[in-house]
């Protein structure tokens, strides 16, 4: 289980196309605005980055133009309310 300061998801895997497809449900479950990426190549010292985040959509890059990559994108729910964090040290 991970903790954090909001109510976060998330969504892993491996491409080798330069789109990641969100699951569908993802639109009416996280704010657009919050999501991030992380992105790991795969056999090769490679750098992958993202271009654009739209349409339920992470569109992907590398230097070289070969996408072989895993990812994981997370995000913050919209559908629950907010976490109050509140820390209390053990005495």
């Amino acid at each position: 289980m991970l903790e954090g300061p909001e109510h976060g998801v998330y969504f892993r895997g491996k491409t080798t196309g330069k789109v990641i497809v969100l699951p569908e449900y993802w639109t009416g479950l996280v704010y657009e605005d919050s999501i991030s990426v992380n992105l790991t190549s795969i056999g090769n010292a490679n750098l992958h980055f993202v271009t654009k985040i739209e349409d339920n959509k992470v569109h992907i890059d590398s230097e070289s133009g070969d996408i072989n990559a895993f990812f994981v994108v997370n995000a913050e729910r919209k559908d629950v309310e907010k976490v109050l964090l509140e820390y209390r040290p053990i005495t």
